[in-house]
């Protein structure tokens, strides 16, 4: 490969507006929003005397536990209105 005279004067092609806004806006925002969370599993570890994973863990378990619940509030809500058999397994 040869190198010619105006090797250095070319300028190199820009980004494309996505990856700019993606590069300046998106991916500043998601490390923000990590690091606040992690601050604050921080603190809360600190002040409940917990390792982090176990508030994870718990936190997730609970997480879980509202969802079925709200998943089977709306299944039986659901089967009440369309006078369906109601199943209960």
């Amino acid at each position: 490969m040869t190198v010619g005279r105006d090797y250095l004067m070319k300028q190199p092609s820009r980004p494309s507006a996505p990856k700019v806004f993606l590069d300046t806006r998106v991916i500043p925002s998601a490390v923000n929003a990590a690091g606040s969370l992690e601050v604050a599993l921080d603190r809360v570890a600190v002040r409940t005397g917990l390792r982090p994973v176990v508030i994870l863990t718990g936190s997730a378990v609970a997480g879980l536990l509202i969802g079925w619940s709200l998943w089977r509030k709306r299944r039986t809500m659901s089967a009440t209105v369309s006078n369906e058999p109601l199943l209960i397994s």
